[in-house]
């Protein structure tokens, strides 16, 4: 996966809508009802049958078209569309759903926007988190024995994700 014409700014909670900082002195990033989403895209989210995602999804102002990959079934508790990729008690949405849902969806993304344009302003003022593993992701840098801390990581180059990225700690994760 290659980010060559967007940056990509990850927001990582652990349960909760207001993500601080481990550097303290860096003010909160407030998520609003973004936070309520493990991933909340407004272009699409598209998956692989191996994967397991651990919260609600979304998409909007798209439909729900633009989610692929998922193996979505209705749960019949709550008639929302689930999938075997998404955990137990996870369900996912778009705007498309119409009524109360679309209405969330509206103001999520519209404070997922307002979370993005904060955190694109921080700043890094950490060496080691600039030009990471020349941009490569994944193993090395970011995989299981090194996982990225919370923090501000800058590029000169795309950004290659090679396989699957580890994050430890609650935080904020600018990337």
């Amino acid at each position: 996966l290659s980010f060559s014409t967007c940056r990509l700014v990850v927001l990582v909670s652990a349960a909760c809508n207001a993500i601080t900082s481990a550097d303290e002195t860096q003010p909160q990033v407030e998520l609003g009802l973004a936070g309520k989403y493990a991933i909340l895209a407004n272009t699409g989210i598209s998956t692989v049958p191996t994967s397991a995602i651990t919260g609600d999804i979304a998409v909007s102002p798209i439909d729900d078209t633009a989610m692929t990959g998922f193996s979505f079934f209705i749960d019949p508790s709550t008639q929302i569309p689930t999938s075997t990729q998404l955990a137990s008690v996870h369900h996912a949405y778009a705007a498309n759903y119409g009524g109360s849902v679309a209405t969330d969806l509206t103001t999520a993304v519209g404070d997922m926007v307002t979370a993005y344009n904060y955190a694109e302003g921080r700043t890094n003022d950490d060496a080691t988190r600039t030009n990471l593993g020349e941009g490569i992701l994944g193993g090395v840098y970011g995989g299981p024995d090194a996982p990225l801390t919370p923090g501000v990581y800058t590029f000169g180059s795309d950004v290659n994700l090679v396989s699957d990225v580890h994050l430890s700690g609650d935080g904020v994760y600018i990337i």
